[in-house]
């Protein structure tokens, strides 16, 4: 069965997302996340650039800009050389990673930010830490404390200039509940949380709606629609079915 092709993204920003087969921990000590560290330097292509990391113990999350035909080569480099290393070490054969790479276009300037806090906020969604300065292997600390790393100066200019349009306290709440990528099989309750979310969020923005506009007024139902629906979470026609049974 062909694959289906990668969407690009009209600003090269995109949301990379790899993870381990079966879940698997395949980062799970400190020493696989340095190598994957090292990997992610190591194999640099001049024409991609990394914006955010963060390390897990069974999947990575990255924002890269460049074209995706070189984020694609850029991948491969880092998924090939951290498998045989990661086979060797581990002395198995077979896949290491659940699939190829996820490949999410972001272009809206929200949406990059949505990123950018998702991304960094991984370790406290996890548990696995109430900072995510604290976090040793994601970006956080390259960004806040100007510590050396995978950040070039560039990226770290270009974000430090967007935190006066879109600051944390804008886009976080969004974060808790969004990427269809961490979704449990109990997909019904997980929608309806998110759909509760994108409600509070709007309605917050729209003091002077309440929810029985949205479900009853055309106008702010197509309104609510284009500016909370995330395609990869429900269709269009699932947000309405859901919102007038809310």
């Amino acid at each position: 069965m062909p694959r289906n092709s990668r969407r690009k993204s009209a600003s090269d920003f995109y949301h990379i997302i790899i993870r381990g087969i079966n879940r698997e921990q395949i980062f799970g000590s400190n020493r696989h996340k340095e190598k994957m560290f090292q990997f992610l330097q190591e194999k640099e292509v001049p024409t991609v650039e990394i914006f955010a990391y963060c390390i897990m113990s069974n999947h990575m999350h990255l924002l890269l800009r460049g074209p995706l035909k070189d984020i694609s080569e850029y991948m491969k480099g880092i998924q090939t050389s951290y498998a045989l290393y990661y086979n060797r070490k581990l002395e198995r054969n077979g896949h290491v990673f659940q699939n190829r790479f996820k490949s999410f276009p972001v272009e809206s300037e929200e949406y990059l930010w949505q990123c950018f806090y998702y991304i960094h906020l991984n370790p406290v969604k996890a548990k696995i830490t109430e900072d995510m300065k604290r976090y040793q292997y994601s970006s956080a600390q390259e960004y806040l404390y100007e510590k050396k790393g995978l950040i070039q100066e560039k990226a770290r200019s270009y974000m430090k200039e967007g935190q006066m349009f879109y600051p944390a306290e804008r886009v976080i709440p969004q974060l808790e509940e969004v990427y269809i990528e961490d979704l449990s099989e109990e997909t019904t309750q997980q929608k309806d949380r998110i759909l509760r979310k994108w409600i509070e969020i709007y309605l917050e923005e729209h003091k002077e709606l309440c929810l029985w506009d949205l479900q009853n007024l055309p106008k702010n139902r197509n309104d609510f629609a284009a500016t909370m629906l995330d395609p990869r979470v429900m269709s269009r026609k699932e947000l309405f079915h859901r919102l007038d049974k809310f």
